[in-house]
C-alpha cells in the first residue's frame, strides 16, 4: 500500500523538476529532397557543372529557409571520403548528425554572394526551384547571358517560384563565404585584371579550404567544390539554428584554363 501511495507523489515531483529544468523543444526541420542536376567533379562537360534543386517545403513558423554549404578541396579522394562520412550519418534516427559533421567536423561554410543579401539563409521561403553556377567559363557564349539558360555557362543564381515558367536571375553570383572572393580561382574570364582580390587561389588556413599541411606551399591546376543543401529553422527557446537532413547537391571541378 505504501508503494502505491508514494508512486503518484514521486511522479508529480519528477514532473515539477523536469518542468523547472526548462527542457528545450526539439525542432523537426524538413529537408530539401529533389535535385534537378547534381554534377560530379570527374565529368568533363563544363555545361553540366551547375547545381539545381528544389528548396524545402517546410511551412513551420520557425522555418527560415534553405541554406547551401560548400567546401573546397585540392584532392578528389579527400572530397569523396568526407562526403561519404557526412552521408553515412544522414539518417532520420538522428537528423542533426549529418549537418553537425558537415559544419563542425569538416568546417563546411555557408555559400556567399558577390553582394550582401538581406537574408540569414541563401534561399528563404519554400518550394522554390533554384539553379546556380559558380563561375563563368572562358569560352562562354555571351548571347546566353540574357536567356533562361544562363546557368549553362555563366555564373549566376536563378530562382523559379511555384507557377513560374522561367528563372528570375538575381543581380549577384555565388561567392565564397565572406562575400569577398569568387570561385574563379584562375581568373579564367579575366574580369579581375586590376585589383586581383576577388579571383584568387584558395590558401592554406582558409576556413573553406581543405589543405594538408604538407601541401600548404603548393598550388594546383585543379580544385574541387562539394555542395550540400540543408533546411534551417530558428529555435526560439535557445535562439540557435536547427537543421534538417542534408541534400547532396554534387561537386564540380575548377580547372585552370576553363
Amino acid at each position: 500500500m505504501q508503494k502505491n501511495f508514494l508512486f503518484p507523489i514521486l511522479c508529480m515531483i519528477a514532473g515539477i523538476f523536469l518542468s523547472s529544468c526548462g527542457l528545450e523543444t526539439v525542432l523537426t526541420v524538413k529537408e530539401p529532397t529533389v535535385t534537378r542536376n547534381a554534377p560530379l567533379y570527374s565529368t568533363d562537360e563544363y555545361t553540366k557543372w551547375y547545381f539545381s534543386f528544389i528548396t524545402s517545403d517546410d511551412d513551420g513558423t520557425n522555418f527560415l529557409g534553405t541554406d547551401v554549404y560548400y567546401k573546397i578541396y585540392n584532392s578528389s579522394s579527400t572530397l569523396s571520403s568526407e562526403r561519404s562520412s557526412i552521408l553515412s550519418v544522414n539518417t532520420s534516427t538522428n537528423s542533426s548528425a549529418a549537418p553537425t559533421r558537415m559544419i563542425e567536423t569538416y568546417s563546411y561554410q555557408p555559400l556567399g554572394t558577390s553582394k550582401s543579401i538581406d537574408s540569414s539563409v541563401f534561399f528563404p521561403q519554400v518550394n522554390r526551384s533554384v539553379v546556380f553556377r559558380l563561375l563563368t567559363y572562358a569560352n562562354a557564349d555571351d548571347s546566353s547571358a540574357d536567356t533562361d539558360e544562363r546557368y549553362i555557362d555563366h555564373a549566376c543564381v536563378g530562382i523559379k517560384n511555384e507557377g513560374d515558367t522561367v528563372y528570375s536571375y538575381t543581380d549577384y553570383i555565388p561567392f565564397r563565404n565572406g562575400n569577398r572572393k569568387s570561385f574563379d580561382f584562375f581568373d579564367n574570364n579575366e574580369d579581375d585584371k586590376e585589383k586581383k582580390t576577388r579571383d584568387v587561389l584558395p590558401e592554406y588556413g582558409d576556413a573553406d579550404y581543405k589543405c594538408a599541411e604538407a601541401d600548404k606551399d603548393k598550388t594546383f591546376d585543379e580544385y574541387y567544390v562539394q555542395m550540400f543543401a540543408v533546411g534551417v529553422a530558428l529555435n526560439d527557446e535557445t535562439v540557435t539554428s536547427s537543421y534538417s537532413l542534408v541534400l547532396d547537391l554534387g561537386s564540380v571541378p575548377i580547372k585552370k584554363g576553363e
